[in-house]
């Protein structure tokens, strides 16, 4: 099915067709086939599945007297997931969700009103207000090293000397995918989180 927005009042669920338990803060079902009446028949099939059609990557590094640089970026783009949270009874809202949720008072929005859990029935309903992309870029390794000169080492016997810090998954770049990670196999939000870590240290040869 395909959300075209939210029901601001009970005058626009009037106005438009709609399933009889529907209400202000409601998501709006397209009437696809224009009969004036939203079911099965306004369902549309999606050509993509959560697995990305495109993935690739990009490692270079530089040099230039003792310093050396070097950089992965990894992408992917094509795929999308249903990001539904456990929220209601059993589980907080996305702070994304909740500060832009319908309410009475702030009745122009693209966020329905808060519900519990798939209760309601365009929470429970496969459609694409739920369905997120998944393209990314990710800076998923940087390393930044300088290596003394080795006339400075040859006097204490040492054949080199790499001061370093490096970082994994330092940036992601995800424009559909505010509260998650674009790689987690699922969207209820209850996988472990990517982590961001940097190091430093001295590499010493003798």
């Amino acid at each position: 099915s395909i959300p075209i927005g939210v029901f601001r009042d009970q005058e626009h669920v009037d106005s438009y067709p709609h399933f009889s338990s529907a209400r202000p803060g409601d998501v709006i079902f397209e009437d696809v086939n224009d009969d004036g009446a939203i079911d099965a028949k306004d369902m549309v099939r999606s050509d993509r599945t959560n697995v990305p059609t495109w993935t690739g990557g990009l490692n270079f590094g530089l040099r230039f007297k003792g310093f050396d640089f070097t950089a992965l970026f990894q992408a992917a783009a094509g795929a999308q997931i249903y990001i539904q949270t456990e929220s209601g009874t059993i589980g907080n809202f996305l702070n994304s969700f909740y500060e832009d949720r319908w309410t009475e008072s702030n009745t122009s929005t693209s966020t329905p009103r808060t519900f519990d859990r798939g209760a309601e029935y365009w929470a429970s309903l496969p459609n694409t207000h739920w369905l997120h992309s998944t393209d990314y870029v990710r800076l998923k390794n940087i390393e930044l090293g300088y290596s003394l000169p080795s006339g400075l080492l040859s006097r204490v016997n040492i054949q080199n000397v790499r001061l370093y810090v490096n970082a994994y998954n330092l940036l992601t770049h995800s424009p559909d995918m505010e509260d998650f990670d674009p790689e987690m196999p699922s969207g209820n939000g209850q996988e472990y989180p990517l982590q961001k870590i940097i190091n430093t240290g001295i590499s010493l040869t003798f």
